[in-house]
Parts: C-alpha cells; structure tokens; sequence
C-alpha cells in the first residue's frame, strides 16, 4: 500500500515537473498559454466567443501571451466539426474559425 502511494506520488510530482518545463520553455520564446474558462475572459472577449459558438461546445479557452500582447483562442465543436477562433483583449475576432 506505502509502495503504491509513493509511486502515486513520485509519477504526480515527474507530471508536474514536466508541465513546468513546457510551460518554462514557451517563456523563453516569448509566448506564453494558459488554458481559462469563460468566466476568466474579459467582458468582450466572452461576449464574442458566446456570439461566435452560439450553438456550439466549447472545448477550451487558452489566453496566449507574446510580446506584451494577448490573444484567446476559442476551440469548439460545431455540426460535427472541430473549429478553432481567435479573439484580442477587446473581443474583436482576428482569425475566423477553421
């Protein structure tokens, strides 16, 4: 029981490590992604992402930082298809869904 609770332990603490250093080295290079819910996006941002996936699931919401900017990226399921759309800070769309 110990061993299999140590071994819990020591694989949460090897995930942890390793999606620290992913997330280390996307600063390096000036980006930085962080996964959000909708209740953690600005205003406008929420209402164009709920104006673009009216009637859609949303899978998830990453808010992107590079080089002193932010843009989130929205990916949702529409009519069977897998689309992702991109939104600033003030919710204008910059990249239509694909």
């Amino acid at each position: 029981m110990r061993r299999r609770i140590a071994s819990g332990l020591v694989r949460s603490i090897l995930i942890a490590l390793l999606i620290s250093s992913v997330t280390i080295s996307c600063g390096m290079f000036g980006k930085k992604e962080t996964v959000v819910t909708i209740t953690q996006v600005p205003g406008p941002v929420r209402a164009a992402i709920e104006k673009v996936t009216t009637g859609s699931k949303i899978k998830s919401i990453e808010k992107i930082e590079r080089n002193g900017k932010v843009t989130y990226e929205v990916e949702y399921e529409k009519e069977g298809k897998e689309l992702d759309a991109y939104f600033t800070e003030d919710g204008t769309q910059v990249k239509a869904a694909q």
